[in-house]
């Protein structure tokens, strides 16, 4: 081979070689089925300012938009907690991406007391689309109204989340 023909397989090699890296590092990250979605709580939900609410049922309801990582949370529920725990400030925003689930605007009122913030799970499986099972553990929430309440909250949840 001639020291121009070698040089231009090599300058060829390197340029495929640094398109397949660009190609690699430049995916989009997974995206789940856009559409409805439901989310049950998987065991309890413990809601602890200074005394926790531990909650026995919660079903949180959305949407995934058509780019499949970004949700709406239209509706939600608690029950079985001891004390009525009242979601508020609906619809949340938030998404789902690369093992993460985000829930922005998170709202809760029990005893006088609201806390609110976002809360940021992951789940499994990571590479998965639904059913996802989503974690969110000893999430932060600082308190937004009420008197005698203790300035922040957290709270800690397991979700399972379908499709219909």
């Amino acid at each position: 081979m001639s020291r121009t023909t070698k040089f231009a397989a090599v300058a060829a090699s390197a340029a495929a070689a640094a398109t397949a890296v660009v190609g690699l590092t430049a995916a989009p990250a997974l995206a789940v089925t856009p559409g409805a979605f439901t989310a049950t709580l998987q065991g309890n939900m413990v809601i602890n300012a200074g005394v926790s609410a531990t909650c026995t049922s919660s079903v949180l309801k959305g949407t995934v938009a058509a780019n499949g990582t970004t949700t709406s949370y239209t509706s939600a529920t608690a029950g079985g907690c001891g004390v009525t725990v009242t979601p508020g400030g609906l619809p949340w925003s938030g998404s789902i991406s690369g093992g993460v689930v985000k829930i922005n605007g998170f709202k809760m009122s029990a005893i006088g007391c609201t806390y609110s913030g976002n809360l940021t799970g992951s789940y499994t499986p990571s590479t998965a689309n639904f059913p996802l099972t989503v974690t969110f553990s000893n999430q932060t929430v600082t308190k937004s109204s009420g008197l005698l309440c203790p300035s922040s909250a957290t709270v800690t949840a397991t979700y399972k989340y379908t499709q219909p």
